[in-house]
């Protein structure tokens, strides 16, 4: 005869934070933290934004279709931080074990 015991069981309820977002990360930079903790920031990586752009004004009161810089905008790459996470050893640990396994079934 079958043994009809089951182990026990908990249901765990899923909810999203008010400010709940969705991000999209090229990547991060991390560090462990005074009390031994990993802080993961994860940024987007983009092109600068001038703070602002100067166009003439042509002929027919239009402006120009493309402006120059002004002096004070930043040049180069920008990462934006998106986000950081904090998390313990073991949390450390299950995020490793799940991109492992993740990575290995999708070769």
């Amino acid at each position: 005869m079958e043994d009809d015991t089951k182990p026990p069981q908990v249901q765990i309820h899923y909810e999203k934070n008010p400010l709940y977002r969705t991000i999209y990360s090229d990547g991060l930079v991390g560090s462990r933290t005074p009390t031994n903790a990993f802080c993961l920031s994860f940024y987007a990586t983009r092109n600068t934004i001038p703070k602002s752009t100067s166009h003439v004004i042509q002929e027919d009161n239009m402006l120009s279709p493309h402006g120059v810089p002004s002096k004070d905008s930043k040049v180069g790459i920008m990462r934006e931080i998106e986000i950081s996470v904090y998390i313990n050893r073991q949390t450390a640990v299950d995020i490793y074990e799940f991109l492992k396994k993740m990575l290995e079934a999708n070769v």
